[in-house]
């Protein structure tokens, strides 16, 4: 009995097919382990303003820090504060960076009221009277060196961007109320 020819090229097709399979399957797998970088593999934050942990574990966890400016020289802080101990915010100070890099004029900042943080309690600074900051200096599209001091935390000395307060998200926040005496 002779071999069939249909039948021994089915079989060969078959083979092709599955080695073809195979090799895709294992070229994914080795191009998956070669380290491929994905932006999800990294912690990032998804807005414009930045991230810093003061004091450690016990200490302040500040998010999506950075100025909010609608003219020229002034501009409020926005970020959003928690801490588990009682803590608070007791200093702003700083310096407005330039466009060139260099040292800009000192930055006054104003605390309206006391913030006070503790018991994992969410503070949001834009939802309180505002912290205003103030230097001729300071401008949207540079950036602040900003030192943020706490009560028992410490503090941090940070860099964040100054960002233009009339564009949206950012447009829709006014002035909380200040507290009367």
């Amino acid at each position: 009995m002779r071999p069939n020819p249909n039948r021994t090229s089915t079989a060969l097709s078959r083979t092709a097919r599955l080695a073809a399979v195979l090799l895709v399957t294992l070229s994914v797998a080795v191009t998956s382990a070669c380290g491929m970088s994905v932006q999800t593999s990294k912690p990032y934050t998804p807005s414009e303003g930045i991230n810093v942990d003061v004091g450690g574990f016990a200490g302040v966890k500040v998010r999506n820090l950075l100025v909010l400016s609608r003219a020229d020289g002034e501009g409020y802080l926005s970020g959003t504060l928690v801490s588990q101990q009682r803590n608070s915010l007791t200093a702003v100070s700083g310096k407005a960076i330039k466009i060139d890099g260099t040292d800009g004029a000192p930055i006054t900042a104003t605390i309206p009221q006391q913030i006070s943080l503790g018991n994992g309690l969410v503070v949001v600074l834009t939802d309180q009277p505002l912290i205003v900051l103030k230097s001729p200096d300071l401008k949207a599209g540079l950036t602040a060196q900003l030192t943020l001091e706490f009560s028992e935390a410490g503090q941090a000395n940070v860099i964040v961007p100054v960002v233009d307060a009339k564009q949206p998200p950012y447009s829709s926040i006014s002035p909380a109320p200040t507290p009367e005496a």
